[in-house]
């Protein structure tokens, strides 16, 4: 499988990577998961993503029964949603646990979404100092942030702190509604960091016959973000 650089990290990841969902993610599904996860990997998959919440901690537990034999083969991630220093720190501690592993090569923060997420997060008492914690400690190497919903606060994440990763959406109906490629990825390619790609294919919609559904029953948006986005 061919191979990229990912950012400052220094690690050659395979363009194609093996996401904690769906069936990872769904109780009762060992056999499945276990054997999607090593054929993966015998595939030339080398960088599994997952997170504390994924299934409730399913996800994590699927993965930890590959990990335990094979986890020099495996550049593993895992996120945390706590928003608090504490309660990333306990999270960390049950994902290390699930994975059957010592460390994470990759620790994120899940999903940042909106202003006042990100405000607690780089409070004194936030989960951005968990994360420089465990780091110092050596049970993750490297820090990143996620997310799928307002590029201009994941823009804002990146002027505060120097993530060495980010995940983040990309697909052809981006450039339509706030555009991660227009506003975020060219702020994350400056600074060099890893840039992961993901919602490449919508969840499957632009590859089938989805129909949107009417607009009054689509997830609420920020009208204020969506109109500075526009101008």
């Amino acid at each position: 499988m061919p191979t990229h650089n990912l950012g400052k990290t220094g690690y050659q990841v395979g363009i194609f990577s093996l996401g904690g969902q769906a069936t990872l993610e769904i109780q009762g599904k060992e056999k499945e998961s276990v054997d999607i996860i090593n054929r993966a990997l015998d595939l030339g998959v080398n960088y599994i993503d997952t997170a504390a919440g994924y299934g409730g901690g399913v996800s994590e537990i699927n993965i930890g029964h590959v990990l335990k034999d094979r986890r020099s083969e495996v550049f593993q991630t895992s996120k945390t949603a706590d928003r608090t220093y504490d309660g990333s720190m306990k999270v960390l501690e049950k994902s290390l646990k699930q994975l059957q592993t010592d460390h994470l090569d990759l620790w994120q923060l899940h999903n940042v979404q909106r202003q006042d997420q990100l405000d607690a997060i780089f409070a004194n008492d936030g989960a951005l100092k968990a994360l420089l914690k465990a780091r110092e400690e050596g049970m993750v190497r490297f820090l990143g942030i996620t997310g799928h919903y307002e590029p201009l606060v994941l823009k804002q994440a990146l002027e505060r702190f120097d993530f060495d990763t980010i995940l983040m959406a990309v697909n052809a109906a981006d450039t339509h509604y706030l555009s991660f490629k227009r506003y975020l990825l060219p702020v994350a390619q400056k600074q060099g960091i890893g840039i992961i790609g993901m919602k490449l294919a919508t969840r499957g919609r632009m590859l089938s016959t989805w129909t949107p559904p009417p607009p009054d029953q689509q997830p609420e948006r920020c009208g204020r973000r969506s109109r500075e986005h526009s101008q």
